[in-house]
């Protein structure tokens, strides 16, 4: 068989032989067809290969094929991914060929009794067992005992002192894999350590078993139906929350009894199983999925579990707490940043300030008062002394400053107290073996040292002794840890995937798919005589709402998940276009924000609040993505997840709210680099906010982007007929 190495797309004509279009036709019905399946079926027609004949070395061509074309690296893997997708179609896809493929099964692993398992209290005890017991096959002995020693030698103690059991060695386990550069070895030594390591804990720490919720007795009445709504809601069922409803319902704990302590034992009892290998996972995977759980299922208990959140410091104290000489001296900094000019200034010298700040109108950013000093707009103001306040109130809190002795801002602002906060806050988010902050704590670091700067430099003249010593300090805390100038490594990988235009298109052409699949099964559920709309259907349609918005207007998701009815133009005709717009407090930067919406657009919005958005909320919800119960929106994280789930499993694409706003950036300078105050202007920066005559609009923004993302769609094959039936489509 001669192997070309590239090979047509499916969809090609003649790409596929009759018998593979037929079969792959089959499949497709149930779904989008996995990578590997395609690739095998093309190849097989490409190479005169009928679906009756298919076996093991046909499938192993097809993995060198996969390898040798780059799309993978690891041939074991491709193999064992053909060989999976082509048994998973042998049993869901009707007339698939029953030439199945099986892996080698694996040797059962030995049954112990509870009477003869031998035990272990430390590690050394565990080692023993390992060299001793006939339980251990003699390939597999020196790999155990290496394991264990070598465990023992990177957590610097003695095997004898060290507990045989893995919920205690977990964590240290963990942070050794971020420091296996300081051990001299890679990351994947230390997984491997770790997973021989609980290998030989098998030996002598049972795994409890909990039986499948197939069994009809896995699960009390409670939990059952609680089970059902939850299949109901989401596609499928995560393992983690199924493991804790079989858990309960053995141990007989209700549903509203579930609290932290539940959480933790289950998490302890996942880990003992061996069904993770990560306790923090674990934990953080159990509080998810059932907080998770308290937004989206009708019927869920509502308290949320907090277990593995981080402790919360001291709480910050009011302004009413501090001293009056504090708080008249913090107002006084607060009339410095908003009018520029030092108060208690008597005379002439006064009235002239006070009516220069009184003349001041639009933008008074670039305004400068007599000592150079810009005033600052009304938010950064109250954004500074919000921060001040919360400064102080750490700096009493860790003793640092008694709070009774506070008499001035600069009490707190100086070299001392923030060199105190530096080297806490570098001591808990510097890791172990570097010198260099997370991205985010850096971030946050830039800010405390902006609002100190901001409010050092507008202190009273006789404190020029504190800012002259501050502010240099201010600037080597900056250079030290600096942050990323533009994206993330991260965003930018994800920001590769649309260098193929044909991602681009599946982004912005997944609403109306989305809906045209909701609306066949919506109208198959009518005839059906069934429930019209379900849950997960309605938490589908929102998801590719908030795609459509996203698409033509990108905000950030706190912006989008507070989305009001009023906030959409509605237009009277069903052909005619309509528009979203926000107000200036619904936005961070408080800009407006406004986009034109073209009809097919208003078409699936209209459907959605029609069909799928009663489910979501009460008839009195002003929001159009509402929140059971309360008359509010959906909270923005649970959306958030919603919508890059819904995103990646439609479109297979890795996205996220907020990175539509790096996309868009990505698009307009693209296609033009002049094009700088536009996409200032589409994502509301400040930049964008000052006095302009015939600058750019938000619609003109919007517009720009549409433009750029009609122009890059035309390079791939377009579906303008079939938007235009979807949108002409009756609702």
């Amino acid at each position: 068989m001669t192997e070309p190495l590239t090979l047509p797309r499916r969809d090609a004509p003649g790409a596929l032989s009759p018998d593979w279009r037929r079969l792959c036709n089959a499949r497709a019905a149930q779904g989008r067809i996995p990578g590997p399946l395609s690739t095998t079926a093309r190849w097989c027609s490409a190479n005169g290969v009928e679906p009756s004949t298919v076996d093991e070395g046909v499938l192993n061509a097809v993995a060198d094929h996969l390898t040798t074309a780059g799309t993978w690296t690891d041939r074991k893997e491709a193999y064992r991914q053909v060989r999976c997708y082509w048994n998973a179609a042998v049993k869901r896809v009707p007339g698939w060929p029953q030439a199945i493929v099986q892996a080698p099964p694996r040797p059962p692993r030995p049954q112990v009794a509870a009477a003869v398992r031998p035990t272990a209290r430390t590690l050394e005890d565990l080692r023993q067992v390992v060299a001793s017991s006939a339980l251990v096959a003699d390939s597999d002995r020196p790999a155990l005992v290496s394991a264990i020693t070598s465990a023992a030698r990177w957590l610097g103690r003695p095997p004898g002192e060290l507990p045989a059991s893995l919920r205690s060695l977990d964590p240290q386990l963990k942070a050794l894999a971020n420091q296996h550069a300081a051990l001299g070895v890679s990351r994947k030594t230390v997984k491997n350590v770790k997973s021989l390591l609980r290998k030989a804990l098998d030996l002598v720490i049972p795994r409890p078993a909990l039986p499948p919720v197939s069994d009809p007795n896995a699960l009390t009445p409670e939990w059952r139906a609680l089970w059902a709504a939850w299949r109901t809601t989401v596609p499928r069922a995560y393992g983690p929350l199924s493991f804790l409803m079989r858990h309960c319902s053995e141990v007989g704990i209700t549903p509203d009894a579930v609290d932290d302590a539940v959480a933790a034992a289950v998490a302890d009892r996942m880990m003992a199983c061996g069904c993770r290998g990560d306790l923090a996972v674990v934990i953080r995977q159990v509080r998810g999925y059932w907080n998770q759980a308290v937004e989206t299922v009708p019927g869920w208990p509502s308290r949320r579990l907090t277990l593995g959140l981080s402790a919360r410091g001291p709480v910050s104290l009011p302004l009413t707490a501090f001293p009056p000489a504090f708080q008249r001296s913090l107002e006084d900094l607060r009339t410095v940043a908003r009018t520029g000019y030092q108060p208690g200034v008597t005379g002439l010298r006064a009235r002239a300030e006070a009516r220069k700040s009184r003349a001041i109108k639009g933008d008074d950013r670039r305004k400068k008062d007599d000592g150079g000093r810009k005033r600052l707009r009304a938010a950064s103001v109250e954004g500074m002394c919000d921060f001040l306040r919360r400064f102080a109130s750490w700096a009493v809190h860790h003793g640092h400053r008694k709070l009774e002795e506070l008499r001035a801002v600069s009490d707190v602002v100086n070299e001392q107290v923030f060199v105190a906060w530096y080297d806490a806050y570098r001591d808990k988010h510097v890791p172990a073996g570097e010198e260099d902050m997370p991205r985010k704590p850096a971030k946050t670091l830039h800010n405390v040292c902006g609002f100190l700067a901001m409010a050092a430099i507008r202190l009273p003249l006789e404190d020029a002794p504190v800012v002259a010593d501050l502010l240099p300090m201010l600037d080597c805390a900056r250079e030290e840890h600096e942050t990323y100038g533009e994206l993330t490594p991260e965003n930018q990988r994800k920001l590769a995937q649309f260098a193929i235009p044909e991602n681009l298109r599946a982004l912005h052409e997944m609403p109306i798919r989305v809906m045209e699949y909701l609306e066949s099964e919506r109208q198959s559920r009518t005839a059906a005589g069934e429930t019209p709309v379900t849950l997960r259907m309605a938490l589908t349609a929102a998801a590719a709402m908030g795609v459509l918005l996203l698409n033509s207007l990108p905000v950030r998701v706190l912006t989008l998940s507070g989305t009001r009815l009023d906030n959409v133009q509605w237009p009277l005709s069903r052909h005619a276009d309509g528009a979203v717009a926000y107000e200036a407090r619904q936005t961070k930067g408080k800009i407006p924000a406004r986009a034109v919406l073209k009809s097919w657009k208003m078409m699936l919005l209209s459907i959605y609040r029609a069909h799928y958005r009663p489910l979501l909320g009460d008839v009195g919800n002003s929001f159009l993505f509402p929140r059971q119960g309360e008359d509010k929106p959906m909270r923005a994280a649970p959306f958030s997840g919603l919508i890059s789930r819904v995103v990646a499993r439609e479109t297979g694409l890795a996205m996220n709210p907020h990175l539509w706003r790096h996309l868009a950036t990505k698009l307009l300078l693209d296609e033009d680099p002049r094009y700088r105050d536009t996409v200032s202007r589409l994502l509301g920066h400040h930049g964008a906010g000052r006095r302009e005559y015939g600058g750019v609009s938000q619609d003109q923004a919007a517009a720009a982007l549409e433009t750029a993302v009609d122009r890059i769609r035309a390079r791939t094959p377009s579906r303008a007929r079939r938007t235009a039936k979807a949108a002409r489509r009756p609702s």
